[in-house]
């Protein structure tokens, strides 16, 4: 990763779960240097997240890689000295702990910030370090679900969005206090939420909202209000994504299925008119008069003429018209599709497990952080020799990989997936 953009810089990352070691992940991959500080005996939890590849989480495969991990106890005072070693070095510091427990291991932020002033520290938590909120536990729904994000399906999402927005912003937040230190070598001390990161990624909510309040359960536009902004199902039991937003789309897509030409292949000679609904029902003529209508009855007339082809035809219809809908494709077939092949953004090791490459391309190329997934302290005694250290300096320790027989992962997993 030495020409990457990020290239020379070392960043520690005392990050665990899912969002911090995805921005320590995201930052290997633009070139840093991330060495990963871990819990000596069993590590980070997202090593043991489900499921599994041998003794390897596919989870971790794709947050991990590009790595090192050092192992330190940073309970003895051991561990704490070679951490200060690696801060006197380091240009980023990623931490996850809850608010206050930096300054219980002797490491106070605004301390930290005094010793080296150029070290930028990135605190990324659930709530934020201050508020009322601030010290209770939390996972992604919770943060989710007081951000207000959940309230317009009042369902499971199936994207943890707030652990994903979080990383992001922790990473847009680190780059700009890196450009900052740059230009007058003064560090910085982030405070970054993954609470904060979902307020954020409610923006349209934040603006439907402006037209009165909505309750919980309530859609809005781009949350299933519009009966062009949805989800339907096909005749061979598929399902496709309509996204006819604009005025332009949402006629284009009636004309195209009341027109005289289309693809009898697929579409049938005569489009799809009332006599293929019901006497009753709407055709496309009137239908394309209604634009982005959200009357119950539209969005029934659109589940019919939806329900009458397979999932593959309405692909090539839309693609025929140039609309703006798709298959919804299970996740085999999205990682098979050929513009995710194009893009080169996902990919797999021999073993099967998922590798993320970053998903933008720096003058045609685009930078992935290596492929390896670090064992637990694989690289502590190199580390060590870095800093002119010897191991015997650390106390001895068995570090315990895999899920062991006897490791109670489960019940470990319980006590520390609280965060």
């Amino acid at each position: 990763m030495s020409s990457g953009p990020l290239a020379g810089m070392l960043v520690v990352d005392l990050s665990r779960y899912l969002p911090g070691p995805l921005t320590g992940h995201l930052l290997a991959s633009l070139g840093a240097r991330v060495i990963k500080v871990e819990e000596p005996r069993l590590g980070d939890p997202v090593r043991y997240a489900p499921p599994l590849v041998g003794k390897v989480s596919s989870l971790a495969a794709q947050v991990l890689s590009g790595v090192e991990s050092v192992a330190l106890d940073l309970k003895k005072p051991a561990g704490l000295k070679v951490l200060e070693r690696l801060l006197e070095r380091a240009d980023i510091l990623l931490e996850t702990f809850r608010p206050g427990s930096l300054a219980k291991l002797g490491l106070e932020p605004k301390e930290l910030r005094q010793r080296f002033p150029a070290l930028v520290i990135c605190s990324l938590s659930g709530w934020g370090q201050e508020g009322p909120l601030a010290q209770r536990s939390g996972h992604d729904l919770t943060y989710q679900a007081v951000a207000g994000s959940l309230a317009p399906t009042a369902a499971m999402p199936a994207v943890p969005s707030a652990d994903l927005l979080g990383a992001w912003s922790a990473v847009a937040s680190i780059l700009a206090a890196v450009a900052r230190c740059s230009r007058t070598q003064q560090g910085s001390w982030i405070d970054a939420s993954l609470y904060g990161a979902a307020l954020h990624g409610n923006l349209v909510a934040w603006a439907a909202e402006v037209a009165g309040p909505r309750e919980v359960g309530e859609s809005h536009d781009l949350a299933g209000a519009l009966p062009g902004y949805q989800l339907y199902r096909t005749s061979d039991g598929g399902w496709v994504a309509l996204a006819l937003l604009e005025e332009k789309f949402w006629r284009r897509f009636w004309q195209a299925l009341g027109s005289e030409d289309m693809s009898p292949k697929y579409m049938g000679s005569k489009g799809i008119g009332s006599k293929d609904l019901g006497s009753r029902d709407l055709g496309p003529k009137k239908l394309a008069r209604r634009r982005l209508g959200r009357s119950q009855e539209t969005r029934s007339q659109l589940g019919k003429i939806i329900a009458t082809r397979k999932r593959q035809e309405w692909e090539v219809f839309f693609d025929l018209h140039d609309l703006p809908g798709a298959a919804v494709l299970s996740p085999q077939e999205a990682a098979n599709h050929p513009q995710a092949l194009e893009e080169g953004v996902l990919s797999a090791d021999s073993q099967g497990l998922p590798r993320l490459a970053f998903p933008a391309r720096f003058d045609g190329e685009r930078p992935a952080a290596g492929a390896r997934i670090p064992a637990l302290g694989e690289h502590t005694e190199a580390v060590l020799a870095e800093l002119d250290m010897a191991p015997g300096e650390l106390p001895r320790w068995k570090a315990r990989g895999g899920v062991g027989k006897r490791l109670g992962v489960r019940r470990w997993l319980a006590r520390w997936l609280v965060r």
